[in-house]
């Protein structure tokens, strides 16, 4: 019998056991229930909807609240070489390091801020001499080596962006974007153009933008309308002006007359404007078809005094002051395809061709450029704009391609060939290429450069080529009398051709 009851004990002790623990998860489980509920009934007291919203914003500021910055640093180094009429050859090789600093900011859906600082430095100290006042000049001093580290300022601009109707719109106000245009980003290696056609406008100025986009009241993809107001050249006296207002002596004193800060420096140095017409004639993805139309007022010629006057124009040292010779109207009409054809093949896909075609004309004031020796006898007078005293037009044709290696993944091969007549005149004074820019060229100008992605985009390496061949001189120069078309053959220390093999390697983040 006890051992029947001893069985029996131990079960009903474990039974209860079992029933408590039941009884304490039977408990558990309505708690749990019940904080779901409380859970749930919390829940739809939350505004879902303001909550996404509060959310969104937040992300919105943390992307558009700040300035972003990149880096673009390219270091190069340029063999340069020149063949003189008359004199022996020029050769030299350059090393430079070129850095911009970019930056963007979005406060606001419809206005964006960009700009760019940039130092384009020759290694060491260059022999640029002081009395060269125009090796940092304001058209082109960012694309231009010098011997120091200061930062100059290449972009500071915003766009603020609108709807007029059907038709969206943008106003903009600042230092433009006017270098490395459309056609011109090719052989710089960068996938997107700036503003201006490249044929005929590239340089640096300040000046304002006004876009109207066209496509959805014409239904031509890809149209926009841009006007473009610039100025090249201020006429304007230093804030404390000294020695401009001299007037003679009176007793061993110097006198002058009442300072005008930021008046006329002088009265044949007139404000030079720009003002033209950009439009996107079509574009649909492959094919673009790109027109402008510009007039410039009040261009600069140089008057040139012959400081030294040794008997050798090229051992002289050389003042040049600048004077209003006359006004400049031009445009151009290019046509870009990425990729030939529909699907031929991977190869022609990636294939990139354009055709441009560009022109200038004068419009002389009647005055004239001087060239004078050191003691200021004989003046040599050379007349009117582009050294004529008529209206001038020249032209310029522009074509190249870009095209995949089939070789290396990611390398591509470039070849460009232009052309410019007698009186050809572009305003393509910011071209990156030491020798001069070979889209001014009168004559004949050949380049063929190999791109190649060293780790991805980050880091890649160019090597590029360009020859010029030219026909006159002037080319590059001012719009008086240094711009004179000669003869390069029959002008003495005429430069006849020039070359320009670069090496550089890029990083950009």
């Amino acid at each position: 019998m006890k051992r029947l009851i001893a069985p029996i004990l131990i079960g009903a002790v474990f039974g209860s056991f079992a029933m408590a623990k039941d009884m304490d998860m039977k408990a558990e489980i309505e708690a749990l229930k019940t904080q779901m509920n409380e859970l749930k009934a919390a829940q739809k007291k939350i505004n879902i909807k303001s909550f996404r919203k509060q959310f969104y914003e937040v992300k919105a500021h943390d992307a558009h609240d700040n300035i972003k910055f990149s880096a673009d640093l390219r270091t190069a180094y340029d063999v340069i070489d020149y063949k003189i009429n008359g004199a022996p050859s020029q050769s030299n090789g350059v090393w430079t390091n070129k850095f911009t600093l970019k930056m963007m900011a979005q406060p606001r859906n419809d206005l964006v801020f960009r700009g760019a600082l940039g130092v384009y430095k020759s290694f060491g100290y260059n022999g640029v001499q002081p009395y060269n006042s125009f090796q940092n000049m304001d058209w082109y001093a960012d694309e231009t080596p010098s011997g120091d580290a200061d930062f100059r300022l290449k972009e500071a601009y915003f766009i603020y962006f609108g709807n007029m109707g059907k038709v969206p719109y943008t106003v903009s106000f600042g230092r433009r974007p006017a270098v490395n245009g459309f056609l011109t980003n090719y052989r710089d290696d960068d996938d997107k153009p700036a503003s201006p056609i490249g044929h005929n406008i590239n340089m640096e100025f300040d000046g304002a933008s006004f876009m109207w986009k066209l496509e959805n009241v014409t239904g031509i993809s890809g149209m926009y309308f841009k006007i473009c107001l610039g100025r090249g050249n201020s006429n304007a006296d230093a804030k404390y002006p000294a020695f401009d207002n001299f007037m003679g002596t009176l007793g061993g004193s110097t006198l002058f007359a009442t300072p005008t800060p930021y008046g006329k420096t002088d009265l044949n140095s007139a404000n030079m404007d720009l003002a033209g017409i950009l439009m996107k004639l079509y574009d649909d993805g492959q094919y673009t078809v790109m027109f402008n139309w510009f007039k410039g007022w009040n261009m600069m010629g140089a008057n040139i005094t012959n400081l030294t006057n040794s008997g050798n124009p090229l051992n002289d040292t050389y003042k040049v002051t600048l004077k209003d010779v006359g006004d400049l109207t031009g445009g151009a009409l290019s046509l870009q395809s990425s990729g030939i054809g529909d699907g031929i093949n991977d190869f022609l896909d990636d294939t990139n061709v354009f055709a441009s075609f560009a022109w200038s004309k004068t419009d002389p004031k009647g005055v004239t450029s001087t060239i004078a020796n050191a003691t200021g006898a004989d003046p040599v007078v050379t007349a009117n704009m582009l050294g004529s005293t008529k209206s001038e037009t020249g032209t310029s044709y522009y074509v190249g391609v870009n095209f995949p290696c089939i070789l290396v993944d990611g390398a591509r091969w470039g070849l460009e060939y232009n052309h410019g007549s007698k009186y050809w005149r572009s305003f393509t004074y910011g071209e990156d290429t030491l020798v001069g820019s070979k889209l001014a060229t009168r004559g004949n100008a050949y380049e063929i450069f190999y791109d190649l992605p060293l780790l991805d985009k980050f880091l890649t390496a160019q090597i590029r080529y360009t020859y010029i061949d030219y026909d006159y001189t002037g080319s590059d120069m001012f719009f008086g009398s240094t711009g004179t078309p000669m003869d390069v053959d029959t002008t003495p220390g005429a430069v006849k051709s020039a070359s320009d093999l670069r090496l550089s390697i890029r990083y950009r983040y």
